[in-house]
């Protein structure tokens, strides 16, 4: 795994040289633009890791998680998804038309035609949990450690009752965070709406602290 902790911490674009490309670590006020469901819909396709259904009765020790991506975004149904998944690449790499072909991922990115397939996907993948927060084989979002967990789980959970109690939705999930940390640290929401899920994530570590 490459060493990208400091880049992480501080927000800054991170290159992957396997693809080519550069991914550009949007803030949460960049990814409310194009909505957190979506958002998080895209994210976990692209992140898709076949150890996910070990437990199921199908045989996918020959299968890679690229395979896997791109049956999902091929099928007829899944327009939906493959809209979010296309929305997420145009928060990690701006101004890029991408286009899926029946093998690859075709980018045209800077003028320049980028291919993501089998023989790199693991890679653009690698870098995406890292910015993302998004542990291997694993089915949902994490804050950054155990405790952090319960804080948000905390928070949701009383949220969730109030909600049930109005009738309503109990809202976004990065918006509680937020909350916490505008109280607990006395950051202002315009200060944090511009940082990163990874930033997010390690002021919630901190706080729990």
């Amino acid at each position: 795994m490459r060493d990208i902790d400091l880049a992480l911490f501080t927000g800054v674009d991170i290159p992957i040289p396997e693809c080519q490309i550069i991914i550009h670590q949007p803030s949460i006020k960049e990814i409310s633009m194009i909505g957190e469901k979506g958002f998080l819909a895209g994210i976990q396709v692209l992140c898709i890791d076949k150890d996910q259904f070990k437990e199921g009765k199908t045989d996918l020790s020959n299968t890679t998680n690229f395979q896997i991506f791109m049956t999902i975004m091929q099928e007829k149904e899944a327009k939906e998804t493959k809209e979010c998944v296309l929305e997420v690449f145009s928060l990690i790499i701006p101004n890029t038309k991408v286009t899926l072909t029946p093998r690859a991922l075709l980018l045209n990115y800077n003028g320049t035609n980028i291919i993501i397939d089998e023989g790199n996907f693991d890679n653009f993948q690698e870098i995406l949990r890292q910015v993302f927060c998004l542990k291997k084989k694993e089915d949902d979002f994490n804050p950054a450690n155990v405790q952090a967990a319960k804080i948000a789980e905390k928070i949701k959970k009383g949220r969730a009752r109030v909600a049930h109690l109005k009738g309503d939705d109990v809202g976004s999930v990065y918006a509680r965070y937020i909350s916490t940390l505008t109280v607990g640290l006395r950051i202002s929401i315009d200060k944090l709406i511009n940082c990163t899920i990874y930033q997010i994530n390690d002021m919630l570590e901190r706080f729990s602290l």
